[in-house]
């Protein structure tokens, strides 16, 4: 009894240092998507999403730390997407602020030179339908002037998975739920300072940053575009199908090229014919017509008999 007491004081001591050692903020941080949109590569079929970071009732500050969890649909990408190199996350550098050009603030560079202030990241499958990717600083707050986290959403990554079947839901989303992931919404931190200079390290030993408690992690922006949406249901029709010797094709907008795929995945036509398109010397069976315009790829199933 005497040793368990021993041990339950030791933890408590440790935790209460913890909490000294680091200022935390409640729901003070804010992440949404934003710029869903399904791709193309002339190839393969992709979702992608602008991750974007926000103040939510305080100060501007420094962004130091943090993890993400994405939940996915596995009926449209798969399991275990990082497992399968079908997520990425890019973090192009540039102009940083929301809608300044190209720029994300995990690109971002120190002001004194071509230096990344951001590394460490880290992918992994944490379910089979869920994936998380984390980041830290490399420099500290001093080796930067401007705080990049402010009232007005900045871009902080850009997320693509790769799709196996286009035609269902992506169903993205952040894993927001602490019961699922305990702590799950107190994953970021402010980044760590240290003694002023050029390209100083981070210390969060002696300069340790500020955790943020309870952040909100928004879903609506990951949801596909109602454009999108529409494009694919009303803007295409393909008749007759069944079909026997010839598909016809009416579309409300332009399409560049047809591209039509057995369910092998192999392709047995692509043409820039969008009107009408001899299929007599196929075999009979189920294939994928998959239409590319600038909005994007259309992908309908038709039946050949």
């Amino acid at each position: 009894m005497k040793q368990n007491y021993t041990n339950t004081m030791k933890q408590l001591i440790i935790l209460i240092a913890l909490l000294i050692g680091t200022t935390n903020y409640a729901q003070n941080i804010k992440f949404t998507f934003m710029n869903a949109v399904n791709t193309n590569d002339g190839s393969n079929d992709f979702y992608e999403a602008d991750v974007l970071i926000e103040t939510n009732g305080v100060a501007d500050f420094k962004v130091g730390s943090g993890q993400l969890y994405f939940n996915y649909n596995t009926a449209a990408f798969g399991t275990n997407v990082n497992a399968a190199n079908r997520f990425e996350v890019t973090q192009p550098n540039g102009t940083i602020g929301s809608g300044s050009g190209d720029g994300y603030i995990c690109g971002q560079f120190v002001d004194a030179a071509a230096a990344p202030v951001y590394g460490n990241f880290v992918i992994n499958d944490n379910t089979t339908s869920r994936v998380s990717w984390s980041f830290s600083e490399v420099f500290s707050s001093e080796t930067f002037v401007a705080n990049n986290v402010t009232i007005v959403p900045a871009k902080l990554i850009h997320i693509k998975l790769e799709y196996i079947d286009v035609n269902q839901d992506p169903m993205v989303e952040f894993e927001n739920n602490n019961s699922i992931i305990p702590l799950v919404t107190d994953q970021f931190f402010t980044i760590c300072g240290s003694n002023p200079g050029p390209f100083s390290s981070a210390d969060c030993t002696n300069f340790p940053p500020t955790q943020f408690l309870n952040a909100i992690l928004e879903n609506t922006g990951a949801v596909l575009s109602i454009d999108r949406d529409t494009l694919i249901t009303n803007t295409i029709s393909i008749y007759p199908n069944p079909a026997t010797d010839i598909i016809n094709i009416n579309s409300t907008i332009e399409i560049n090229k047809i591209q039509l795929f057995d369910l092998l995945g192999k392709q047995v036509i692509s043409t820039r014919e969008t009107d009408q398109i001899e299929i007599s010397h196929l075999p009979i069976g189920v294939y994928l017509l998959k239409a590319f315009s600038e909005s994007g790829t259309i992908t309908k199933k038709i039946i050949i008999e």
